[in-house]
């Protein structure tokens, strides 16, 4: 992950939601793992929370921001004590979401603990995006010491891409198996509208501008109503 640009990430949120009308407020950043995601919100001043279902992670994300409120919980069906003016959650987190119905129900969770008015913003993999993750489906090199090999495979059937990672070291080796699963424009548009959301746009980075349906990675924006 050496070569992300949380901070670029972090300055898309705010501008794409303030050009919508956003008028600050807390925000939450769910996935947030050890607290990169995070970290571009509280250095700009705002009043962030951070949720992950990983505890080793979120020790990590402590340590990097001890003033942050970090919260161990499933993105899912989490029940929180305050409402956001906006809810994040960045570099696919919501793909692992391998079921729509799971989707909705995190959708749903969200809305429940917005704002009237307030924004859900989230980046996510498309069909094509996973189909053609990487040339060849490997990744490989090293990372200081570690040597990694990633091998991807995409099953049309499902709709899931399926990660090996292999990570080595003088001390020891590993593999862990990931998968996501692809969401496309018009299965979210759906699934966001049902959990209750409205003015859906799907985008590009750091463009922002409307999608064409070729895109690898959608950065989706909706809004909860100001009155239900």
């Amino acid at each position: 992950m050496d070569d992300i640009d949380y901070d670029a990430w972090g300055d898309f949120i705010i501008e794409t939601v303030r050009a919508k009308g956003w008028q600050e407020g807390p925000i939450l950043d769910i996935g947030c793992g050890t607290g990169n995601s995070t970290f571009p919100m509280f250095t700009r001043g705002f009043d962030v929370t951070g949720l992950d279902a990983s505890r080793d992670m979120l020790c990590v994300a402590r340590e990097k921001l001890p003033p942050v409120s970090f919260i161990e919980a499933d993105f899912m069906n989490f029940t929180l004590d305050k409402r956001f003016t906006l809810v994040y959650s960045v570099f696919d987190s919501l793909n692992n979401l391998l079921d729509p119905k799971d989707f909705e129900q995190m959708a749903r969770t969200v809305h429940g603990h917005l704002e009237p008015g307030g924004f859900f913003l989230f980046d996510v993999n498309t069909t094509i995006g996973l189909r053609d993750l990487w040339e060849a489906g490997i990744a490989e090199g090293w990372s200081g010491d570690v040597y990694y090999r990633w091998d991807h495979s995409f099953d049309e059937a499902t709709g899931l891409a399926k990660v090996e990672a292999y990570c080595e070291d003088e001390r020891q080796s590993f593999t862990e198996i990931h998968y996501e699963r692809a969401y496309d424009e018009p299965e979210l548009r759906v699934l966001l509208e049902r959990a209750g959301f409205c003015d859906f746009e799907a985008l590009t980075y750091p463009e922002g501008d409307i999608v064409d349906g070729s895109e690898p990675r959608l950065w989706i924006v909706v809004r909860k109503p100001l009155t239900e």
